[in-house]
């Protein structure tokens, strides 16, 4: 499911051709609002050209995720003109256009393939939480102790089907092993999800 998000923005004045936006400037201002409701800010690109700010014009862009590098139609929208000033919405395709790689590696916050936003069959969750439930599946056979890093992201975007990576780290022989989690069923309203998590034999640094 797209979404939608509203910003308001400036434009600039030309004699010839009536309010204009860089596309650098309408990219920034589109990533400031996706970075506002997703916490994660993705890589805007909405082509180098001036853009005339009309009422209704639409503006095609691609949204890059920084976080696994897949790619999404964008469109920026302008909702309201007057003068100077614009209002914009953001409507980001729920799909990516190329498919990243489900590969653990050993930077975990690389591989993360979750979905831009939340939706009605998706649940945000803070990181934290998200490196809990994997500790305690990995304890499971490895045992507790062992150090597991799933990244530097904030926040994980769980919903089914959705591939996570982590890394292992076996504090008995400091060897890292690559961890690859997949979200097997979400519960929404309980605010729960359940993980099927399975653990690379060959370890990464060898």
């Amino acid at each position: 499911m797209p979404f939608v998000l509203a910003l308001l923005g400036l434009a600039a004045c030309t004699a010839e051709a009536g309010p204009t936006v860089s596309g650098g400037e309408l990219a920034e201002l589109a990533a400031d609002a996706l970075e506002e409701q997703t916490g994660s800010r993705p890589d805007l690109d909405c082509g180098d050209d001036s853009i005339i700010v009309s009422e209704g014009k639409e503006v095609d862009c691609v949204a890059t995720s920084t976080d696994t590098g897949a790619e999404y139609d964008a469109t920026v929208t302008f909702t309201s003109v007057d003068g100077r000033d614009y209002e914009i919405s953001v409507e980001v395709a729920s799909e990516p256009d190329n498919a990243p790689s489900e590969a653990p590696t050993s930077a975990p916050a690389e591989a993360d393939t979750s979905a831009p936003a939340a939706d009605a069959n998706s649940m945000v969750v803070p990181a934290p939480d998200f490196a809990a439930a994997v500790t305690d599946a990995v304890a499971a056979e490895w045992g507790a102790g062992n150090d597991i890093d799933c990244g530097d992201s904030t926040t994980r975007t769980l919903y089914e089907g959705a591939i996570h990576s982590c890394v292992l780290n076996d504090v008995s022989t400091d060897a890292e092993y690559a961890i690859t989690i997949t979200i097997t069923s979400i519960d929404v309203e309980a605010d729960t999800f359940n993980i099927e998590v399975v653990v690379e034999e060959t370890p990464l640094n060898r």
